[in-house]
C-alpha cells in the first residue's frame, strides 16, 4: 500500500478521510534537521492516485510553512490545516487551510477572514478560530462554514 511506502525521513503523517476514500499526507520537505519546518500536503485517493498536492516550501528555507494541527471534518469533505511560518517571520500568524473534496482544492481562511492568530476547532461543517483586531494583539473569534468551499 502506498501509505506506508511514502515515507520521508519516517516523518511522513497519513490522514484518512472519514470514508477512507481520501488520504492527505503531510511530507516534511525542510532541511535536513530541519525537516518538518516545511511541508508538503499531497491529497491521494485510496488507490493512491495523487489528486492534488500544495508545497509550503521556500528557495531559502526561511520563508515556507509546515504543517500543525490537521484534521479531516467528521463527514470527510473538507480537509483542515494550518501551518507556520519556517523563518519564525511574524509568529503570531496561523496561516489555515481548507481542501475540498468537491471542488479538489485548496483554499486558504486568511483570504476570506484575514489573518488567523490561533489553532482551530471544527464543529460539524463549522471551523471556529480567531482573527486578528484592530491591532496584533486583539483576537476576534470567528465562525465559517466550509461549505462556501464546496
Amino acid at each position: 500500500m502506498l501509505l506506508t511506502a511514502v515515507a520521508v525521513f519516517g516523518q511522513t503523517k497519513s490522514y484518512d478521510s472519514p470514508t477512507k476514500a481520501i488520504h492527505a499526507l503531510i511530507v516534511p520537505v525542510g532541511t535536513k534537521g530541519y525537516e518538518t519546518y516545511e511541508s508538503r500536503v499531497d491529497i491521494r485517493s485510496s488507490s493512491g492516485a495523487l489528486l492534488r498536492s500544495k508545497s509550503f516550501a521556500s528557495r531559502d528555507h526561511n520563508h515556507g510553512e509546515g504543517v500543525g494541527h490537521a484534521e479531516w471534518t467528521a463527514d470527510g469533505r473538507f480537509f483542515v490545516f494550518n501551518t507556520n511560518s519556517s523563518g519564525g517571520h511574524q509568529p503570531w500568524h496561523v496561516a489555515t487551510y481548507v481542501y475540498s473534496v468537491g471542488s479538489n482544492r485548496f483554499y486558504g481562511v486568511d483570504s476570506v477572514a484575514g489573518p488567523i492568530t490561533s489553532d482551530f476547532t471544527l464543529r460539524g461543517e463549522t471551523l471556529v478560530t480567531t482573527r486578528m483586531g484592530a491591532t496584533a494583539e486583539e483576537k476576534v473569534p470567528i465562525t465559517i462554514r466550509l461549505s462556501r468551499w464546496r
